[in-house]
């Protein structure tokens, strides 16, 4: 939490460095330090860990034009996320006093390749200039891209152009964010892709290499009663592609109490349907209710050894309700259904579930109640949860979350048995820019027994 007065600093030096009316500028950062302890019941290590995470935001625009009579102008802004995480604490035997370093490359017997106590990552580092003829904007710099396809940060260039109010269209092309590239992790990768800069001391990992993007995205439409969108993605290396998408949604409103929504992702490197959903809609006064079937079908990295083993597709069909029975109650359920092709030598997997859920408001209280249940391949497996909060005094919320799990693995005989948790929160709104957040958790099983966590969290928020 140390590092706000820093980011507050550099907050005040910046805006005493623009005129008053230069730049709109807005700081978002967040902190929060953890405290748990991980043991595993059939082990003989334990791991006493403090963690903290600290994330920081700012960006900054100004007009570089006075604006047209439609209200836009040339705009230019530019931005920067940060984000680091940093690890305390050892991990020792219980009956020796002995204690290693998974980080200590130079001790064979101890170090973990993966692990690392000091993370710092740079999720976003862009410029852009928007305003242009025909709604033209160009970004360039570190920035994500989030579609049906799936996400993916790159370092790159990204061209949007809207030259009608229904209609949108974006390209973009650069290096894909990996665990190898300056400022970023390994969870920007493919699936199934473990790169190491160190991979000639681990055999079972690949060198680090250069991976590329370029895609297109198309979305628009004359109006509620019908609206698609349409994208493409590419991915590949200097040994062959990557990933080869193709993805479309449609969606259309033809009255106010019917919604309809369809969408679905082709893979053109296996000719196949990955992703598909369709989904109805009706909404009825104070009723909602919705039909709904999906498919995915799971893909990983064509260049790693989980691409060539056979895949589950996986179908499942939801029916759900949802009553609003007052401004302040409402109830609901969902009914599920679900179905996993294994192939053979395996069974089909068949499953059925449930869903039910209340939310409620009285004298200041906000009461929240949800359980679920499976039973089949999944099962079974069951769970509720009720959460109780209340604000006090203006600027101090209390909460209070209490869940009952029970499972039973069909596929493991030892594990099955009930899990109880517990959370205590403490929400504190010290200015109204700044939220202090503190919390206590609890939960007890037969597998693992008692397990505790604290957590500290200070999260800034301001703009000018």
């Amino acid at each position: 939490m140390r590092h706000t007065l820093p980011c507050s600093v550099a907050f005040a030096l910046l805006l005493a460095a623009a005129p008053a009316h230069a730049f709109d500028v807005h700081l978002d950062s967040d902190t929060s330090v953890q405290v748990y302890e991980v043991r595993s019941p059939g082990a003989r290590a334990f791991m006493a860990r403090r963690r903290l995470l600290s994330r920081v935001a700012l960006s900054v625009s100004q007009n570089l034009t006075e604006p047209r009579d439609d209200g836009s102008a040339i705009r230019f802004g530019a931005g920067v996320q940060l984000r680091l995480e940093q690890d305390f604490g050892e991990t020792c035997l219980l009956d020796r006093d002995l204690c290693v370093r998974a980080t200590d490359s130079s001790d064979p017997g101890a170090w973990q390749p993966l692990a690392a106590d000091t993370r710092l990552d740079v999720p976003a580092v862009w410029a852009e200039i928007t305003g242009l003829p025909l709604g033209t904007g160009v970004r360039a710099g570190r920035q994500l891209v989030l579609d049906t396809i799936g996400f993916a940060r790159f370092d790159g260039a990204t061209v949007r152009v809207v030259p009608t109010g229904w209609i949108r269209a974006e390209a973009l092309a650069g290096r894909l964010v990996r665990g190898t590239t300056l400022g970023g992790t390994a969870r920007s990768g493919p699936q199934g892709a473990l790169r190491l800069s160190e991979a000639d001391r681990v055999p079972w990992a690949s060198p680090e290499v250069d991976t590329w993007v370029a895609g297109a995205n198309l979305a628009g439409g004359p109006g509620r009663w019908l609206q698609g969108t349409f994208s493409f993605r590419h991915m590949w290396e200097s040994s062959g592609d990557v990933l080869s998408r193709l993805a479309a949604g449609l969606s259309s409103q033809p009255t106010a109490w019917l919604r309809l929504d369809a969408s679905g992702v082709w893979d053109l490197l296996t000719s196949e349907v990955i992703e598909a959903s369709g989904r109805v809609t009706l909404i009825g006064g104070e009723l909602t209710a919705r039909l709904e079937g999906s498919r995915h079908v799971p893909r990983f990295d064509p260049g790693t050894i989980w691409a060539w083993f056979s895949v589950a597709p996986i179908d499942q069909a939801n029916l759900s309700l949802n009553w609003q029975v007052t401004d302040d109650f409402t109830m609901g359920g969902a009914l599920k259904a679900r179905h996993a092709d294994v192939g053979e030598p395996y069974a089909v997997d068949v499953d059925g579930g449930f869903d039910a859920w209340l939310r409620a408001r009285w004298e200041g209280f906000v009461l929240g109640v949800s359980g679920f249940g499976w039973t089949g391949a999944l099962g079974p497996l069951a769970g509720l949860s009720v959460a109780l909060s209340r604000r006090f005094f203006g600027f101090v919320e209390l909460g209070l979350d209490v869940s009952v799990w029970h499972f039973d693995d069909p596929n493991r005989a030892d594990l099955y048995g009930t899990v109880v948790s517990e959370v205590l929160e403490a929400r504190f709104r010290l200015m109204p820019e700044v939220l202090a957040v503190a919390e206590v958790q609890h939960a007890t099983s037969r597998v693992v027994g008692h397990r505790f966590r604290g957590l500290v969290a200070l999260r800034v928020e301001t703009w000018r």
